[in-house]
């Protein structure tokens, strides 16, 4: 079992955001690097769980979900480094 699989679906969803927002607003390359790798696993999970989240990158991916992201993420929020 996932240490994932006990939190919430709303929770990890607060969660990618607040990690891609902490990502994109760090001053160091391990943080941004430590981050990107919380989003990709928080990425997998909901989509295992039948969620749909688009691939996220921080120069590709859908722009306006990576908005989306932006506006309810908190930068070293719950989930992030």
């Amino acid at each position: 079992m996932s240490d994932l699989e006990t939190v919430s679906t709303e929770e990890l969803r607060q969660w990618l955001a607040n990690a891609f927002v902490t990502a994109c607003k760090a001053l160091g390359h391990g943080k941004t690097a430590s981050n990107m790798q919380k989003v990709e696993r928080y990425r997998e999970e909901l989509a295992s769980r039948g969620e749909e989240v688009p691939k996220l990158g921080l120069f590709d991916g859908n722009n306006g979900y990576k908005q989306r992201l932006c506006e309810q993420g908190l930068f070293n929020g719950p989930g992030s480094q």
